[in-house]
């Protein structure tokens, strides 16, 4: 039985990653005179904002010129019309699991810049007792994996990912956590064979079948 629940955010709670895209497209476009295609920048997801924005314009994730509240203001601007709202009940999905004892937090690639906009957007703020954010130098998510459990005094087998990426499926594999392969996003029959290949524990392709799954699995 799962102690703790640990979501992705992009593609999994929200069908944000078009979102995500474009708002790179636009920003570097806005810099260079040149928009990247969406696979130029899809080819760097798995790093933070700042990583994918410095990687896209050549510049250092920490350097002063990276225009990152440039990008913040096109995602914040562009997120009510490319991304309203969360999947229809997840807000409600959090809150029953959260009223039932299950822990949950969150581990997502995004940095707080764009992770916290998305959290207002989506009324999901205080519903997570722990969130892990990107870094912009690589794929983080098994390091905070292990810092979730090392905080909480979990084991892997404990803890339960939701997630739609196969880096997901690699990086939770590679600490010992299960994963549900969530395939109900844009996108997600892209992936398909790839995550299938990566034999994640469980995958759904429809959001509703979520919460009867956590529940089994947390009962």
């Amino acid at each position: 039985m799962y102690k703790a629940v640990v979501f992705d955010m992009d593609g999994t709670l929200g069908d944000t990653l078009p979102l995500c895209v474009e708002a790179f497209r636009r920003c570097v476009g806005e810099h260079t005179g040149t928009t990247p295609a969406a696979q130029e920048v899809l080819q760097y997801f798995g790093k933070s904002d700042r990583g994918v924005l410095g990687a896209l314009l050549g510049i250092h994730p920490d350097a002063p010129e990276l225009p990152v509240e440039h990008f913040v203001r096109i995602y914040e601007e562009m997120h009510p019309v490319w991304a309203p709202a969360p999947f229809p009940g997840a807000v409600e999905m959090l809150r029953r699991l959260r009223a039932r004892g299950i822990r949950l937090a969150l581990i997502t690639g995004k940095e707080a810049y764009t992770g916290e906009p998305t959290l207002r957007r989506f009324g999901m703020e205080g519903l997570f007792e722990w969130i892990g954010y990107g870094t912009p130098t690589h794929n983080c998510k098994d390091e905070r994996l292990l810092e979730l459990m090392q905080l909480w005094g979990l084991r892997a087998e404990d803890l339960l990912y939701v997630g739609d990426a196969p880096s997901d499926i690699e990086l939770c594999h590679k600490v010992g956590v299960a994963i549900i392969n969530a395939a109900w996003g844009s996108g997600a029959e892209d992936d398909a064979a790839a995550c299938l290949a990566l034999q994640p524990e469980y995958r759904l392709n429809d959001f509703e079948e979520l919460e009867p799954l956590i529940t089994q699995l947390t009962t």
